[in-house]
């Protein structure tokens, strides 16, 4: 371990050496990925590597509202947690778990004087912002693993320690946590750090893999090795659509698959005619090849942990038409889906377009919805096929934009056996097929190749279908509803989007009006949060209810229950606060840890001017981050402030007041 005046140098001269070469600006080796740190904490923090530093704590009370706010989190990784630390506590190590903000919020500790360190117990703040460079905060800051060892610290008053940590990442590839080994140990050999990086990084695999299948519990799922310690995880339905995909996954397959458009299986590894029946190789050791000869990848294939719900179907045809039958009553369905009432709220607009729709229901009249992204047009189209005449048949809904270009014509159309290499044996209907006698719901038409478009127009208009390679065509009977967000008078007018295809599919055009656009909008966000809390005992405070109503939701309802989903979660008591909203990337900021009989200080406003903060604290070091952020992403974008609010996935209000609060002149 070196003296002070040894590590103060080591530290600014590499740090110095790195800016000096623009080392950031390419692939970091690991001792050059350090000194990055350290040049953030020199540059970006403004820290001093000698300089006594007090780690920084939240209070009880928080601590058991971040504990709360990750209880999936804690409950899976507890015991995973407990499984390894028997045998990492004899050599004197602990193991903290780590949020996303750099808190600890779990820890088992090797309480030894000799090995135990004070200042990483639970409650204490390792952000790299906020403590310099550390196992927690560095890991979460690269997204990679990360080993920490004596003076690889930034502060001196943490060259005793060393540690490793992984990052955590949720089932969908969110960064969440960091798993963290850590010692007081100042003779600690490097080279242990590195096997205790590998212990670190395993046990982040095994918590990330136990969050996934929990996640996708009624999916098949493959799992493949990525490296020694870490694992990709795939989840799949019964007909090879990709439901999901882990952190580790979507690293290893990034140049095989585009999550935006891909969701079949076989987009990504060459089709496997063993795969035909899932249920029978569930527990089964396989090789699959990486499309277009990529290598092979030996994976195993599980059984999901919960049966998927059956899929309904039609058991034959009607013994009368479909059309001739009469419409059900608006009411609550079984499966729990909206109502057509129920979509409508008491918004006079879209009250109008139920009654427009309830005219139309009984005919085969196409249906087009539009409107922005996250307003409900998936929910409206099943709520359209439930009170129709054709609700006792099958519901298929197909997302044009979610399947590649060469894909859509099997997936749609459907293929006879043998149409092309890899095509199953017994063919496939495809979805227009499978779709028969009831609705068929196209998403995201606007997104449908100009290619694939000119047979969709021909199947509309002669109500019959040719599988790919079949010769054989068939006759169908579908009611279409389409979907888009995008401006189909526009995508016509640039050569995207055929005219008449347009014509064909607007039989009734029903446009869904934005969140911010509907009078009811206190309705709705009382509905969906008394939805949310599930018969809990929760109520919205005035002053929430009030920044609710007054946000502008550019993700429409999908984002609002993406956010009251979390209020509902992290509040404390039986009231929602506006802290617990999160809608406009606030960082929840606490005080320093102080001795039990000292009463906490007051927090500052989250407004406060960067030139208030106390400098060399967690709040001046965010703001200050912030501030920094803004004004590169507003350069970027050439002073656009609606450009660098969108990019910074702000409100334009919210930039304007930021602007204010910092001083940035634009």
């Amino acid at each position: 371990m070196l003296d002070l005046r040894s590590h103060v140098s080591r530290i600014v001269s590499n740090a110095n050496q790195l800016s000096v070469s623009g080392g950031e600006g390419r692939q970091l080796r690991a001792a050059d990925a350090m000194a990055a740190s350290w040049r953030r904490c020199m540059e970006g923090y403004r820290f001093d590597p000698a300089a006594k530093f007090r780690i920084e704590a939240v209070s009880d009370a928080e601590l058991r509202l971040q504990r709360e706010a990750n209880d999936k989190l804690l409950s899976i990784a507890q015991p995973e947690i407990d499984a390894i630390f028997g045998a990492v506590s004899l050599a004197g190590f602990s193991i903290s778990l780590g949020n996303l903000d750099g808190y600890i919020i779990a820890e088992r500790a090797n309480y030894n004087p000799e090995f135990y360190s004070e200042v990483e117990r639970a409650g204490t703040a390792w952000a790299e912002q906020s403590a310099g460079t550390n196992a927690i905060g560095t890991c979460l800051v690269e997204r990679r693993p990360v080993g920490v060892h004596t003076n690889d610290h930034f502060f001196y008053e943490f060259s005793a320690l060393s540690c490793a940590s992984a990052p955590l990442f949720s089932p969908d590839a969110e960064l969440i946590g960091a798993i963290n080994i850590s010692i007081r140990n100042p003779e600690l050999q490097r080279e242990t750090l590195k096997v205790v990086l590998g212990l670190s990084t395993g046990l982040a695999d095994r918590i990330g893999e136990r969050l996934f299948r929990e996640a996708f519990r009624r999916n098949y799922i493959l799992k493949f090795a990525t490296s020694p310690v870490d694992h990709g995880l795939i989840a799949i339905d019964s007909d090879f659509q990709l439901a999901g995909l882990n952190h580790a996954a979507r690293e290893a397959l990034q140049d095989k698959v585009q999550l935006a458009r891909v969701r079949s299986l076989w987009a990504v590894f060459e089709r496997d005619h063993r795969l035909f029946d899932l249920t029978r190789l569930s527990g089964s050791e396989l090789t699959l090849h990486l499309q277009k000869g990529g290598d092979a990848v030996a994976v195993s294939l599980s059984a999901p942990m919960e049966a998927p719900p059956q899929m309904m179907r039609a058991a034959a045809m009607p013994s009368e038409p479909a059309r001739l039958r009469n419409p059900a009553p608006p009411q609550r369905t079984t499966t729990g889906a909206l109502t057509l009432d129920d979509c409508a709220g008491s918004d006079p607009r879209m009250a109008t377009n139920v009654r427009f729709i309830r005219r139309v229901l009984g005919g085969s009249l196409p249906i087009l919805l539009l409107g922005e992204t996250g307003v409900g047009k998936d929910a409206f189209a099943r709520a359209v096929h439930d009170e129709s005449p054709r609700r006792d048949g099958p519901f298929v809904a197909f997302n044009c934009a979610s399947v590649p270009d060469t894909l859509i014509d099997s997936e749609l159309f459907g293929y006879g056996g043998g149409a092309f290499t890899g095509a199953r044996r017994e063919g496939s209907p495809g979805r227009l097929v499978e779709a028969d006698g009831g609705t068929l719901f196209l998403d995201e038409i606007g997104d449908m190749p100009v290619s694939q478009q000119t047979r969709l127009l021909h199947v509309l208009e002669s109500g019959t279908v040719t599988p790919l390679g079949s010769g054989k065509p068939r006759r169908i009977d579908v009611q279409v509803v389409a979907a888009t967000n995008q401006n189909l008078e526009a995508r016509i007018a640039e050569g995207q989007f055929r005219q008449d295809l347009y014509y064909r599919l607007a039989g009734a055009v029903i446009d869904l009006p934005a969140l911010r656009e509907r009078t009811d909008r206190r309705a709705l966000i009382e509905t969906v949060f008394s939805d949310l809390a599930e018969g809990r005992r929760l109520a919205l405070s005035p002053e929430a209810l009030a920044l609710l109503m007054g946000h502008d939701w550019p993700g429409n309802i999908r984002e609002l229950r993406h956010v009251l989903n979390r209020a509902v979660h992290v509040c404390e008591g039986g009231l929602v606060m506006p802290g617990d909203i999160q809608i406009r990337g606030t960082t929840r900021v606490t005080a320093p840890l102080a001795a039990p009989s000292t009463p906490p200080a007051p927090e500052a406003p989250l407004d406060m001017p960067l030139d208030a903060l106390e400098a060399g604290t967690a709040r001046h070091a965010i703001a200050a981050a912030e501030r920094e952020a803004i004004v590169a992403m507003l350069a970027r974008c050439g002073g656009n402030v609606k450009a660098a609010a969108a990019a910074l996935r702000l409100s334009r209000a919210t930039l304007y007041r930021k602007l204010q609060r910092y001083q940035i002149v634009h």
